[in-house]
């Protein structure tokens, strides 16, 4: 027993002495090099083409997509845009364990920041673009509590959106279409809404779908503006590159150097998740976070968001879609048959700006970073298919990786 104490402390000493000599810029394997080069913005490039959004890089459609993203006038209420929860001194985010909308709302606001490069949106990835995303706030009942027929109405009413829609796609419809609408119309939102919305002439909501589409495909070419800046992470691995070794010193603290050794280590297995230049391979997984059973709300991730996809009106291979069927790669390859692995699943979010926009996962559970890494060091117990298993860093282990975590 004594001698099996001894080996288990070797071998603990040989793991921090490993982990230490990354302090020392100059002593990074070429394993470990040809990695960190995979995690820099150099690779990431611009947002990749959406060929579902023709407006996607108009300089119209991004001009009208920002006022859309800061009016308020489309909400119910009036008292709130996609700024409310997005908000720029927040980077983009709210602050929040979950927003405050029209009520409380039942998932934690992620930063837009990078998002045009994602693939799934949503923490239950129930969307597949980011002008379909940017659609479903205005009608959900606990974000702007509106409709699509009053966005419609307001956008109208308003000379300035007039001339930059029309712009864009034409002349929108005149007075007397607009007239015969409802004031608040949607296949979504209280019973009156939807009655009024059921009531309508299919054409009339047909061409009222038409224009809501362009307002949602208006805000994301807005949002694809939003893009991610190097910060320490990348300046430290572009230094290391060109071995410019007390340059890499000066990015990174020997603490934060002993995190990101951590980081990319086979012992935490960040990069199974936390990989690429946005440190997130865009997927699903389950850690065990889901609400499955017991009193409350429940929440079973993607399992839900992907059947909401599929019957999504607004999806890559939608009407309202200008790609063609050989663009929507998501649907294509996409496994129909097998879904029920994914109850409990979450997207796995992008770590960049992560000391920004605490609180953390989907359900804002953690408010810093040190819960978050101690959560994956030593999970509790749970169910069936969840992915994680006990890392077992000690303290001053998981003090460096989160420092290394709060420069990114």
């Amino acid at each position: 027993m004594v001698a099996g104490r001894r080996r288990r402390r070797l071998a603990a000493a040989l793991i921090v002495a490993s982990v230490a000599s990354c302090d020392d810029a100059g002593d990074w394997s070429n394993r470990d090099r040809r990695i960190l080069q995979t995690l820099t913005l150099t690779h990431l490039g611009p947002p990749p083409a959406d060929p579902s959004n023709r407006f996607s890089t108009d300089p119209r459609a991004i001009r009208l997509g920002k006022k859309l993203f800061f009016d308020r006038r489309l909400s119910g209420d009036g008292q709130r845009s996609c700024a409310t929860c997005h908000q720029p001194d927040k980077a983009f985010a709210d602050g929040l364990a979950r927003p405050a909308g029209t009520g409380p709302g039942g998932r934690n606001t992620p930063t837009v920041i990078g998002a045009a490069h994602g693939q799934w949106f949503y923490w239950d990835g129930r969307r597949d673009s980011l002008w379909s995303q940017a659609l479903i706030p205005f009608e959900a009942a606990k974000e702007m509590g509106g409709s699509r027929v009053a966005v419609i109405h307001t956008i109208a009413k308003d000379p300035d959106y007039r001339a930059q829609f029309s712009a864009l796609i034409g002349a929108l419809p005149d007075d007397r279409w607009l007239d015969r609408l409802p004031a608040q119309a949607g296949p979504y939102g209280d019973p009156a809404t939807q009655a009024a919305w059921h009531s309508m002439p299919l054409p009339d909501r047909r061409r009222v779908d038409r224009l809501y589409a362009v307002v949602g495909k208006a805000i994301a070419a807005y949002e694809r503006t939003l893009t991610l800046e190097p910060g320490p992470l990348d300046r430290f691995v572009d230094a290391l590159a060109e071995r410019r070794r007390s340059d890499a010193h000066r990015h990174l603290t020997p603490s934060q150097r002993r995190g990101l050794a951590l980081f990319i280590s086979d012992r935490t297995r960040c990069l199974r998740c936390h990989n690429g230049p946005r440190l997130t391979n865009d997927g699903f997984h389950n850690i065990g976070t889901g609400k499955l059973e017991g009193a409350g709300a429940l929440d079973f991730g993607r399992v839900f968001g992907l059947r909401a996809f599929l019957i999504d009106e607004f999806n890559c291979r939608g009407v309202h879609s200008d790609a063609s069927a050989d663009d929507c790669h998501q649907l294509r390859f996409l496994n129909r048959k097998d879904v029920d692995h994914m109850t409990g699943a979450f997207k796995v979010p992008s770590l960049r700006l992560v000391s920004k926009t605490a609180p953390y996962f989907h359900d804002g559970r953690f408010e810093t970073l040190d819960q978050v890494v101690r959560f994956y060091n030593a999970p509790a117990p749970t169910a069936d298919g969840v992915e994680l298993a006990p890392i077992g860093l000690n303290d001053q282990e998981i003090a460096d990786l989160v420092s290394f975590l709060t420069i990114l």
